[in-house]
């Protein structure tokens, strides 16, 4: 398959990105649905405890953790003649992690306490009906069995204080997770309150049981978080049936939605792996956790999940043992994260040459500091992958004087020695409760990135 076969529906792309959203409410369910995507296209599923047995041209996939997994299709060649081309996004998102057996009631209001997990804003959670959802860990026949929850709907909120009881508040306030942030989910009846009923019990941990039908002792462990169940949504243009930007004449349009960064860089990564043919190199897909909160997990970039995983397909093909270091040396690597996208209300936050656009395209992340793994030949690899996808492709630097954040991209990069390129859906709001992104820059992100899987990590 040739670079220029490559050819993704926006519509098509929007719409595929918003159901994994809907569906993917914490990184386990994200997870999930991708290696149910890439059964559904025939990709075997693997465990780190067993032998591999690898067909060249095959598609496979190993899961850490239950919230990262690995997706790679062996060269026809020999990893040590051919190199690697990678992808990797990461599937967690920040928000607020439930502290499940903690009882707090005030009075006759029960809250449920939270930690914050990574570097949400905080005031956009407030007065917003919030979903539970995790992985839970319980008794079972034989030890513990794991499952996926989700309440689906909402079943608790932050109300806010009143703003004549908080007249500054439209000034700025700083919220503290320990005494702003639990979650109301109920109010007794007060005098049932007063005899100190339905206090004694965590309501997560009672209400997690109900929902699974079992006692609350059956329960042995769980990691949730409370979410925005509210769906993606596609505005502007986009929305158009007819006139010019209906008819694909004019790219507009936006996608709204919770956890965009960085779902969208997994489904972007998913798909074009997914589309892909059969090349002479390999072809590795990665989705990994814990960026958020600095990726030095088990299943985390900062672990040794993806190094572990290409010494496997190396080892299983027969190569020799300096095949797996030669192939490093051959290969590239694509990190994809939202980048900051210039905002109408805050331009004086940009360099204006370096403030990328909603919908003109894919933007690479450099800077000085190494916050992001870009150099000027990754960087030339990149931009030639977009030229050949018919991709428009921006730039995006942070103002000298502000800190960006950072990827999975200098990790990897470090890990492995392979020359990497930081890229990035352009995002406005990133790390709140809801983000925007241009709904083409998407369909944009899969098709180079389909691209570079087709191309020579060499050239």
């Amino acid at each position: 398959m040739t670079e220029s076969s490559f050819s993704f529906s926006s519509d098509a792309a929007t719409r595929a990105l918003c159901d994994f959203i809907d569906a993917s409410p914490t990184a386990f369910h994200a997870a999930d649905n991708l290696s149910a995507a890439l059964q559904a296209r025939g990709a075997v599923e693997l465990s780190e405890t067993e032998t591999w047995n690898l067909e060249p041209g095959a598609a496979y996939f190993v899961r850490r953790g239950g919230s990262a997994l690995i997706a790679f299709r062996p060269g026809l060649r020999s990893a040590g003649e051919s190199g690697f081309v990678l992808a990797g996004a990461h599937t967690d998102s920040p928000g607020l992690k439930l502290r499940l057996e903690k009882a707090l009631a005030s009075r006759n209001l029960i809250r449920s306490p939270v930690e914050v997990y990574g570097g949400a804003i905080l005031s956009g959670w407030l007065d917003r009906p919030l979903g539970l959802a995790g992985r839970i860990a319980m008794k079972g026949r034989n030890g513990v069995e794991v499952r996926l929850y989700s309440s689906g709907n909402a079943v608790g909120i932050i109300p806010n204080l009143a703003i004549h009881l908080n007249r500054e508040v439209n000034k700025g306030f700083e919220y503290n997770p320990h005494i702003h942030m639990p979650v109301l989910v109920d109010a007794l009846d007060p005098d049932a309150a007063k005899s100190g009923t339905g206090s004694e019990h965590s309501w997560a941990l009672d209400f997690a049981a109900s929902s699974l039908g079992m006692d609350s002792d059956g329960i042995l462990g769980a990691d949730l978080y409370f979410f925005e169940p509210q769906k993606a949504i596609v505005l502007g243009s986009a929305n158009l049936s007819n006139g010019a930007a209906g008819n694909g004449s004019v790219r507009g349009g936006i996608v709204n939605g919770p956890r965009l960064d960085d779902l969208a860089g997994c489904q972007a990564v998913a798909e074009a792996f997914i589309a892909s043919a059969a090349t002479e190199h390999g072809q590795v897909a990665c989705f990994l956790d814990a960026e958020e909160v600095g990726s030095m997990t088990a299943q985390g970039a900062d672990s040794s999940f993806l190094r572990d995983v290409l010494a496997r397909i190396c080892i299983a093909s027969g190569a020799a043992a300096q095949d797996f270091y030669r192939a490093l040396a051959r290969s590239f690597c694509i990190s994809v994260d939202a980048a900051q996208a210039w905002h109408p209300a805050f331009p004086e936050k940009f360099d204006e040459r370096y403030a990328p656009l909603l919908n003109a395209g894919p933007a690479v992340k450099a800077g000085a500091n190494w916050r992001y793994a870009t150099d000027a030949i990754a960087e030339a690899r990149f931009r030639t992958a977009c030229t050949a996808s018919g991709v428009r492709c921006q730039k995006y630097m942070s103002r000298p004087d502000i800190a960006p954040g950072s990827t999975i991209g200098p990790i990897t990069s470090a890990h492995l020695g392979v020359k990497t390129v930081d890229i990035g859906h352009p995002m406005l709001s990133m790390h709140a409760v809801r983000e925007t992104i241009g709904a083409h820059d998407h369909a944009d992100m899969i098709a180079v990135i389909a691209a570079s899987y087709a191309r020579s990590p060499e050239v």
